[in-house]
């Protein structure tokens, strides 16, 4: 999936600086509490004894209760071909987000989100009739998260859509599996605020994915919860509303994500955390300096710094590429 902040490509980096300051991860309690794409998780779920993930927004819940939560190799595939079958109608996602509703929004064409609609509505009758698990659930949203993500007609985040419909936006949407890794690490996916579950989760290595800017996941990806969520889109539509072009409705703004409440936010969770090491990702970008996060970190402990330079995340093809420097800050505390 397109993400802001994806950590993707900084995976090693990440695990390499985990392993130096604690190299047997096997029987390690590992949480992951802004887990976004859940790409971090991902990554550890086989190297560790349990992981736990969070995230404030549904959509990420749902991709951590697919690749975090699943563990039992069921047979997922064979289902995809049946939902694939399916007849698209005219529901609540094709009114709110494609040309055939009254707005006439074009984040997806009228095609792929009829289907998308037909999709959701088949997953809700299917669960409620018991003729698909919850496990079986969580795998068929997650692929058509991910797979919607792939038809949208959009540069990479959902604040706007283009104004025509290019090759890959109006190709005919096919239902993907996006399978977990199967194995028997134990595993707790969390939707709530960070600040709020760290009080209630304890463990051994804590990594933190914090947002860094003033831009917001919950109006960037509004899109994927609508998905997630279709009888709650709630947006507000006047001729007056230039938020109703982009389907926009009430979302969730971080404290992280302002200048005023970051650094004291920040600084509530360092203290409340029972985890002994805290391994941070932020980069020279951020709101909080680099001074800052540090002066934060060594009132709790022993405190580390290891840095990589790398490309920064880009939604428009035609910007300019600019690398910035990726802070892992280390903490372990006392």
């Amino acid at each position: 999936m397109r993400y802001i902040g994806n950590k993707t490509k900084l995976l090693d980096f990440i695990e390499n600086t985990i392993r130096e300051f604690e190299p047997n991860l096997e029987d390690k309690i590992f949480c992951d509490l802004f887990s976004g794409t859940a790409s971090v998780a991902k990554h550890f779920k086989n190297k560790c004894g349990k992981i736990i993930s969070n995230d404030y927004e549904q959509y990420s819940f749902v991709l951590q209760k697919n690749y975090i939560g699943n563990n039992v190799d069921e047979d997922f595939t064979a289902i995809i071909e049946r939902y694939n079958k399916c007849s698209g109608i005219h529901g609540a996602l094709t009114e709110a987000l494609s040309p055939a509703g009254s707005e006439g929004r074009m984040f997806f064409t009228e095609y792929n989100a009829r289907k998308i609609d037909a999709i959701r509505s088949m997953l809700e009758k299917e669960k409620e009739s018991g003729i698909i698990n919850d496990n079986q659930y969580y795998f068929l949203l997650c692929s058509l998260l991910e797979s919607a993500d792939k038809y949208s007609n959009t540069t990479g985040v959902y604040g706007a859509f283009l104004k025509k419909f290019n090759t890959r936006s109006s190709s005919k949407l096919e239902l993907e599996a996006y399978l977990p890794e199967f194995c028997d690490t134990e595993s707790e996916a969390y939707r709530a605020d960070s600040n709020s579950l760290i009080k209630d989760i304890t463990g051994d290595v804590l990594y933190l994915d914090p947002p860094y800017n003033n831009r917001q996941y919950s109006s960037n990806y509004h899109v994927l919860n609508y998905i997630c969520e279709p009888n709650n889109i709630n947006i507000k539509v006047d001729k007056h509303n230039k938020e109703s072009k982009t389907a926009l409705g009430e979302y969730n703004i971080s404290k992280y994500s302002r200048k005023a409440e970051a650094l004291k936010t920040f600084e509530d969770l360092i203290s409340n955390s029972a985890f002994k090491k805290i391994f941070i990702s932020y980069n020279d970008e951020g709101i909080m300096s680099l001074q800052e996060v540090k002066e934060v970190l060594e009132k709790y402990g022993a405190y580390h710094l290891r840095t990589k330079e790398h490309k920064r995340y880009k939604s428009n093809k035609n910007t300019e590429s600019k690398k910035v420097i990726e802070y892992i800050h280390i903490l372990i505390k006392e």
